[in-house]
């Protein structure tokens, strides 16, 4: 995932897209899973290319505490133990790319 990121963040999208392209066709343990986790890094990609201000991705703070802190909340969400595997997915993918921008001083 780090070369999806990595792609992500220096807006090589066209790069983004084919790495999401190869996690599309590796197997996962869960597929609601992996429905979830695939779904919120094409929605990451959507909103890192289209730039609109609505999106979360767009508009929220990304300083190291902010970060660090939705961080935290979505690894909350994951454990709390009552939610989907898709939901799981979902924030576990946002979970990731947090942690890879915090890693990377982006």
């Amino acid at each position: 995932m780090a070369k999806f990121f990595a792609n992500l963040m220096e807006r090589k999208f066209s790069d983004a897209e084919r790495t999401l392209k190869s996690v599309r066709e590796k197997p996962f343990d869960n597929d609601e899973f992996k429905n979830g986790y695939l779904t919120a890094l094409g929605g990451i990609l959507l909103s890192s290319r289209s730039g609109d201000a609505r999106d979360f991705l767009n508009r929220a703070p990304f300083d190291p505490k902010s970060m660090k802190g939705y961080r935290r909340d979505f690894g909350a969400f994951i454990k709390d133990g009552i939610h989907t595997p898709f939901d799981v997915g979902y924030f576990s993918a946002w979970s990731d790319f947090l942690h890879y921008r915090i890693n990377s001083g982006g």
